[in-house]
């Protein structure tokens, strides 16, 4: 049974789509770490 859901959404930009998640979405950053390539929110 499907319990969780993390799906890999393209992005051209990591700082903009950063803060598009953050101050238009309302997501939360789940972590300090730096993944190359990948946002954690």
């Amino acid at each position: 049974m499907l319990t969780h859901i993390h799906p890999k959404l393209p992005m051209r930009n990591k700082a903009a789509t950063r803060q598009y998640y953050i101050k238009q979405l309302g997501f939360t950053e789940t972590g300090t770490e730096d993944y190359d390539g990948y946002l954690m929110l």
